[in-house]
């Protein structure tokens, strides 16, 4: 997997409203505001999100430029397994000898052996797109700590709280940070592109499901946030407006999908689709936002196909 990346100078920045608590930008898939890594800085150090395979250098190299060494790094947390979120994790690993991955139970034997993943996305993405999403290293079974609903992570000051958040994948997890109420959400609140203001619904093939996922955001709405700390992008400091607004375009999306994908195909669903959620853009170039808006129609006709085979089996 040989490909030039140019390493832009990337560094970790205080979050306004917790000294501890940082965001770097790893200008995931080249596009800026889309990867967000996030670093803690307590008693233990820890890291939420690792990006993708691609990643793993700017990540380092923003650890190095705050002031500490990778080896200094005691946890990685991953919201969930899919590559551009956990991909990361395996090449990370040989510079933090003292880091564990925490990983959601059903994600742990996938980082131990990630062939099955790493070949369900590219079946998913397709082998262009699946290429921009990177691979995956095997993880030592030893270093990876599988966390329950309700596991707890002492850093110090900061303590977090893990919760079982199905929906977008079902080895998701969302993350509260006692200490300063945000939540991190992964990808299970969907999207977020700070400056357009845009949220969008992220619904990936093969395992996305519409109902769980609702359920997740009743369930977040219920930790009652100060703010939610996207995976893509970026603290969202109106959470139940932010939140109140996904559990109406969810929905919508999936309707879009089930009534008009076989009349008006694809490529009419896209424009649709693109027109609800993203027609004032002006800081993210429209091929971008296409391509994940791509990504949920696939994964909402497969949530469709499946629905529809359990009515006609059940």
């Amino acid at each position: 997997m040989a490909r030039m990346v140019i390493i832009a100078p990337m560094p970790f920045e205080r979050l306004p409203f917790d000294a501890e608590t940082h965001l770097a930008d790893v200008q995931m898939f080249r596009q800026e505001a889309f990867g967000a890594v996030y670093l803690i800085d307590d008693d233990l150090k820890a890291i939420v999100e690792t990006g993708t395979s691609w990643d793993a250098d700017r990540i380092l190299e923003a650890v190095r430029s705050f002031g500490l060494k990778p080896a200094d790094i005691d946890a990685l947390v991953v919201s969930h397994i899919h590559l551009d979120h956990a991909g990361g994790a395996g090449f990370l690993l040989p510079e933090m000898p003292r880091a564990k991955v925490y990983v959601h139970p059903r994600g742990l034997k996938h980082l131990v052996d990630p062939t099955k993943l790493v070949a369900s996305a590219r079946e998913a993405l397709g082998p262009l797109e699946a290429d921009v999403f990177g691979t995956m290293r095997p993880i030592d079974a030893n270093r990876l700590v599988s966390v329950n609903d309700g596991d707890r992570l002492d850093l110090g000051k900061h303590t977090l709280v893990f919760y079982d958040s199905p929906g977008h994948a079902p080895h998701e997890l969302t993350i509260l940070d006692e200490h300063n109420r945000c939540v991190y959400t992964g990808d299970a609140a969907g999207l977020y592109f700070p400056g357009d203001e845009i949220l969008m619904p992220v619904t990936p093939a093969p395992a996305f499901d519409l109902e769980k996922n609702l359920e997740t955001f009743r369930r977040l709405l219920g930790l009652k946030p100060r703010a939610l700390l996207f995976s893509h992008y970026g603290p969202h400091t109106k959470p139940t407006a932010a939140i109140e607004a996904m559990m109406t375009a969810y929905p919508a999306w999936a309707r879009v999908v089930r009534d008009k994908l076989s009349s008006i195909g694809e490529e009419g669903v896209l424009r649709e689709l693109y027109n609800m959620s993203c027609r004032a853009a002006k800081h993210y170039p429209r091929d971008f936002l296409e391509r994940r808006i791509r990504v949920s129609i696939t994964g909402l006709a497969a949530y469709h196909e499946r629905m529809e085979h359990a009515a006609r089996t059940g």
